[in-house]
């Protein structure tokens, strides 16, 4: 599709459609100017327009050109904010694709031009690759941003954190067949190919051998599929400046392994490396953006499956930190792959560390869909990326790293094992990690509940959702502007 940014009259645009935002009682936005207010008199007669998800649907109005308009509701002016720029420009677009509109141009809507192309690039994607049969699948060829320089300057951002997002989606979505550990790497690569200030290393399992990561490669025990340790380098500003270091779990299939998961809804594990789709192109996003940051993702890659090889409940593996572990659940693996990578993040000597994981689903139960939920040590650190959730609207909720819940996971074999049993799993879970990272300003992020959503945004499309993208994006431009 392509991307196109204009500074023209709206009105006078050749495409099949043009979306104009209006307030609540027919308060419309600059373009649409005198002739909408009249021609829509005798809407106002019929009832009002407060809703900011409704929708108005227009044909052939003289002095427009294009045969569509769609009058897209923005709410009351005084309540408009980030959150609903996205909805009204996602609502508008679809209806006009719904239409057969091939070619669209928007208004930059509520004077937001990154929330307006967020809206709809976001909306407007589809991961339909593998199909075939798309014969009257109904595409949009086109969008045209219009607004003043400064408004499309806004909508720039807004374009890189949708095709990082996007992007994001697709990796979390590609079946496991179409994504191993080696499939995935090679991906990332290709991500990267033409980004400045970047380098991408992949490291194979005699490295790790070498590094001791006992716990990542005691996962990687039950499959054929070669692991895979992907480290990503964005050098943005000096060399000693210290970097963010963002931590990725990427189980490209998840079994359970020998504590083998039920049949049902299995296939959704082909989504249980979004953590790590969530930090490549996030720091993607980063990159494109030109931030002045030093950024370095860590995203352990492998699968989890039972064989003769695999490791099984009770055996007693050694992180590369010395630390023994009991493996009281094989299918709590991807705290095992996490705490080698958190271990390895500290030799950077980071200013921050954020992992992501899909990491349990005592998260999905506690807080389910409506946030990410988060652990940190560090007030400050937890603070800046709640902000960055409320800008986003991926938001964050804080879970307690009490050592109230540690005793859950004290071994008789080992120096800690793997799960706490059934209570307080997603706290119990945050406080193993913890045992792998001595760092202060170290947060936690496990994204479970909002990466196999019940309730999703109008903008959001189908399938396993890659959150976080553009929160952990817009904490990183927080950190340059604060300076």
């Amino acid at each position: 599709m392509e991307i196109i940014k204009s500074t023209e009259n709206i009105e006078e645009l050749a495409v099949d459609g043009i979306v104009l935002g209006c307030y609540s009682n027919y308060n419309f936005t600059e373009h649409a100017g005198m002739r909408l207010s009249s021609y829509l008199e005798k809407y106002k007669e019929l009832e009002e327009f407060n809703d900011e998800k409704e929708n108005i649907l227009l044909y052939y109005i003289d002095g427009i050109t294009a045969p569509r308009v769609v009058i897209a509701g923005l709410g009351k002016k005084e309540e408009l904010d980030h959150e609903k720029v996205r909805i009204a420009a996602n609502n508008a677009v679809k209806l006009l694709r719904k239409k057969g509109a091939k070619r669209i141009a928007i208004e930059v809507l509520g004077n937001d031009g990154q929330s307006t192309s967020e809206g709809v690039l976001l909306g407007l994607y589809e991961f339909i690759e593998l199909k075939s049969q798309l014969k009257d699948h109904k595409f949009v060829e086109s969008v045209t941003f219009v607004g003043n320089e400064n408004q499309l300057i806004d909508v720039d951002v807004g374009i890189i954190t949708s095709e990082a997002q996007n992007k994001a989606h697709r990796m979390a979505n590609l079946p496991a067949n179409h994504a191993t550990p080696t499939i995935f790497t090679d991906y990332t690569k290709d991500i990267f190919k033409d980004i400045k200030n970047t380098e991408i290393i992949v490291h194979n399992e005699e490295w790790a051998k070498e590094k001791k990561m006992g716990s990542f490669l005691s996962v990687a025990a039950g499959t054929d599929e070669p692991a895979k340790f992907l480290e990503i380098h964005y050098n943005g500003t000096k060399d000693d400046v210290k970097p963010l270091v963002l931590v990725g779990k990427g189980i490209t299939f998840d079994s359970g392994g020998i504590s083998l998961k039920s049949g049902t809804g299995m296939g959704l594990m082909r989504g249980d490396c979004t953590g790590a789709s969530v930090v490549i192109n996030s720091i993607y996003g980063i990159a494109k953006l030109g931030l002045k940051l030093n950024v370095i993702g860590l995203t352990p890659l492998t699968e989890n499956l039972p064989s003769g090889k695999a490791t099984k409940p009770a055996d007693v593996v050694v992180a590369s930190n010395g630390k023994s572990i009991e493996i009281d659940n094989t299918d709590a693996e991807g705290r095992l792959i996490l705490a080698d990578a958190l271990i390895y993040s500290e030799t950077f000597n980071p200013f921050a560390v954020i992992d992501i994981a899909t990491l349990t689903g005592s998260m999905m139960s506690a807080i389910s869909d409506g946030f990410i939920g988060g652990f940190s040590r560090s007030d400050v650190l937890w603070s800046e990326l709640e902000k960055a959730g409320i800008q986003s609207h991926e938001r964050y909720w804080r879970m307690p790293l009490d050592k109230h819940y540690k005793k859950q996971i004290k071994s008789d074999l080992a120096d800690v094992k793997n799960t706490g049993g059934s209570r307080a799993g997603a706290i119990t879970a945050a406080l193993f990690l913890a045992e792998f990272i001595e760092l202060e300003d170290w947060v936690h992020l496990d994204i479970a509940g909002v990466s196999f959503p019940e309730n999703r945004k109008p903008y959001h499309p189908n399938g396993v959702l890659a959150f976080g993208t553009r929160s952990i994006i817009q904490y990183a431009r927080n950190i340059v502007s604060k300076g």
